[in-house]
């Protein structure tokens, strides 16, 4: 027997009635920033994706060719995370130190050291109040980590690494580009193996700061939402011209200014996503 066509009316309050039962189960919990970007994110999410593997390793290999970088030269990876990438220039022989203000992803770095049999050290830390004194050839802040303080903070920051170099000392460092800061605006969504991981992202022009708001979609209607987060105001997305008086204040010299991870170097364009700088601090 032919099925009759169903009532759209009927249909519609049917769908809406399912709605209405599904929003009811959701419930809302509050996990703090460690919790849910230190565990969650850099630990589960992206320490069991074999394409963050494959990007750690493309831009290791980056760093190696732009920064020059050679066996039993000492690096600071500043913003370290969970040392997926400190630990992969440990094994081109460099001495590696790892800082990162998250005492979790320092803790799970020395676990993976350990049982990778890799020497590398880690600490607990906060780049804009290191204190070291010509003790690195090279520094480098990956994943985008530089521009989350404030202007005065974040040129606190090249300060310490300009004191932190050793004479012609190589820093690269990414940021999220100004000019398609658009690329980050949500919302967007990720599946993943412990929900959807949904993201609306804002762009703030007049102080050309990034911010966002990450929630974690469960299977069991439970919605995971971020606490008190140290990076609450976003990032300071910073122009080329900006990068150029800044190294120059603290006595370094920029060098080129790239768009991708790929070799052989592509230079920034406009729409580039991620913006990656390297300076060399002044031999006198």
């Amino acid at each position: 027997m032919a099925r009759l066509p169903d009532n759209p009316l009927v249909s519609s309050q049917r769908r809406n009635r399912r709605t209405t039962e599904v929003r009811r189960g959701f419930r809302r919990i509050t996990r703090s920033w460690d919790e849910f970007w230190a565990e969650f994110w850099h630990i589960r999410l992206k320490g069991n994706d074999p394409a963050c593997m494959m990007k750690n390793q493309q831009v290791v290999t980056f760093c190696r060719v732009i920064l020059k970088l050679q066996k039993g030269e000492h690096l600071l990876d500043l913003g370290c995370g969970a040392g997926f990438q400190s630990l992969l220039f440990a094994e081109l022989g460099l001495k590696v130190l790892g800082i990162d203000i998250s005492p979790p992803l320092i803790e799970h770095a020395r676990r993976l050291a350990a049982k990778r049999k890799v020497s590398a050290s880690f600490q607990v830390g906060d780049m804009r109040t290191i204190a070291f004194e010509r003790a690195f050839d090279a520094i480098v802040i990956l994943g985008c980590s530089y521009g989350f303080g404030n202007d005065a903070e974040n040129q606190q920051t090249l300060a310490n690494i300009a004191r932190a170099l050793r004479p012609g000392g190589r820093l690269l460092l990414t940021g999220q580009h100004a000019y398609a800061a658009s690329n980050h605006i949500g919302p967007e969504w990720l599946e993943t193996t412990e929900g959807i991981l949904l993201h609306r992202g804002e762009f703030e022009p007049t102080t050309s700061r990034l911010n966002g708001i990450w929630e974690l979609v469960r299977p069991d209607g439970m919605i995971v939402v971020e606490g008190e987060n140290p990076e609450k105001h976003g990032i300071r997305c910073y122009t080329v011209p900006e990068l150029h008086r800044m190294f120059a204040e603290v006595g370094l010299e920029a060098v080129g200014f790239y768009g991708t991870w790929l070799l052989p170097p592509t230079p920034l364009q406009w729409f580039s996503a991620e913006l990656i700088a390297t300076a060399r601090k002044n031999r006198r």
